[in-house]
């Protein structure tokens, strides 16, 4: 990715080296170079810029009363011949600051900061997992968090959903198959024709059937050589 910068010092030559010093660096473009603070202000609320290298000592301005004042300030990089500026460059989050002359390897590692800021800026969210399904019983949407659920038995055209917050099952319309697609294999089991269990509320197990507490529940043939059963039982 190319980052889009720009360059603040007073003194031309200072200007010209670094900017001869970021053309080594590939993913960086300067933008444009300015000799003090004054009218840089305008400038960014025109220009997209990511990231500011900024001298601190200049005759106008000191580039952290510059920054400071900057509403919404791009990242920054204070270069300078001067240790005293450093804690507040530092208090403005300032990503890094240079000491001059600049060493080759040390903007190089300042660079590399930005790059990983600006990545972790833009990175798209890790998505949540769902932890929940919503079902329709007695014509209300019920939210039932996965960890609640005990066991679902299949009835033809409706399913029962046994929880641990209720003493009667939940009634819904829908099949078994149809209830299988919606809850994650990590969590639920289909061991029969007629029932899915939460691998979570498993206390027990043998070849013909399971115990949830005080219930039984069959295992049916077909299912007892598929690889999320024999998971049961190791």
């Amino acid at each position: 990715m190319k980052i889009k910068c720009i360059l603040i010092d007073d003194e031309p030559f200072a200007l010209d080296i670094l900017e001869d010093d970021l053309l080594d660096f590939d993913n960086i473009e300067v933008c444009e170079k300015f000799s003090s603070p004054v009218g840089v202000a305008d400038y960014l609320k025109n220009e997209k810029v990511e990231l500011i290298f900024s001298d601190i000592q200049m005759p106008e301005m000191l580039g952290t009363n510059f920054i400071r004042d900057l509403e919404n300030p791009p990242l920054v990089i204070f270069t300078t011949a001067y240790h005293q500026y450093a804690v507040e460059g530092f208090e403005l989050n300032a990503v890094d600051y240079l000491l001059k002359p600049i060493r080759k390897e040390r903007l190089g590692a300042a660079i590399e900061k930005v790059v990983n800021l600006i990545k972790l800026k833009t990175a798209e969210p890790a998505p949540e997992e769902e932890n929940h399904i919503v079902v329709t019983s007695e014509y209300k949407k019920v939210k039932l968090l996965f960890n609640e659920i005990i066991y679902i038995e299949g009835l033809k055209d409706y399913v029962k959903i046994y929880l641990e917050s209720r003493v009667y099952p939940l009634l819904t319309r829908s099949n078994l198959k149809g209830m299988e697609k919606k809850l994650p294999d990590s969590k639920f089991v289909r061991i029969h024709n007629s029932f899915i269990v939460n691998s979570s509320k498993i206390t027990g197990v043998n070849l013909s059937k399971l115990t949830l507490g005080a219930v039984e529940i069959p295992v049916g043939k077909k299912y007892i050589d598929s690889p999320q059963t024999r998971s049961l039982f190791s």
